[in-house]
């Protein structure tokens, strides 16, 4: 009973466990957006739940299980969340690359800008992503030519649409 007690107040309490997957989720999901500190935690949960079921104390087990299930929720809300933010910023890229080319056969040149899109072929220059960094769209001319991309995968994987071309690529 003494063992079981000792064991018993190691474990994290709910509102820690709760607070941490809060934490992973906000960090991966809406500041990093890359969801490398949640595939990491998923592979540790996965490893970890072997351990879990040889647990012979039943309330340690079902304790330790709920804190593994907490953690695998927000493991798997970042990747649906990484998922859902760059398939927004694929489809609002796609409509300022509509823009850009709209322009481009009005005025026979590329903007210099996004924002002398507004408000002719764009209402707004939208952010790409709703994440604290790593948001926006990027877009330049050189000698005739255009590209607009954004950060697909922080911090080097890019979707970049290449106006020359008419074509998307993916750049790390």
């Amino acid at each position: 009973m003494q063992s079981e007690l000792h064991v018993r107040s190691n474990l994290p309490s709910r509102r820690r466990v709760v607070s941490l997957a809060v934490l992973l989720v906000f960090v991966d999901a809406f500041c990093l957006n890359q969801g490398g500190i949640a595939g990491i935690t998923g592979i540790v949960l996965l490893v970890r739940l072997r351990r879990i079921f040889r647990e012979k104390v039943a309330a340690v087990r079902r304790n330790r299980l709920r804190n593994w299930a907490i953690y695998m929720t927000a493991v798997v809300l970042v990747v649906v969340l990484n998922i859902t933010n760059n398939k927004i910023a694929q489809r609002r890229a796609n409509a300022l690359v509509s823009a850009v080319k709209a322009y481009h056969s009005k005025y026979q040149r590329y903007p210099g800008s996004l924002n002398e899109l507004v408000p002719e072929f764009a209402q707004r220059i939208p952010r790409a992503k709703y994440t604290l960094l790593f948001s926006f769209f990027w877009y330049g001319t050189d000698e005739g030519n255009a590209i607009l991309f954004y950060v697909a995968v922080p911090p080097f994987g890019r979707r970049t649409y290449l106006f020359a071309r008419d074509q998307w690529i993916y750049l790390d």
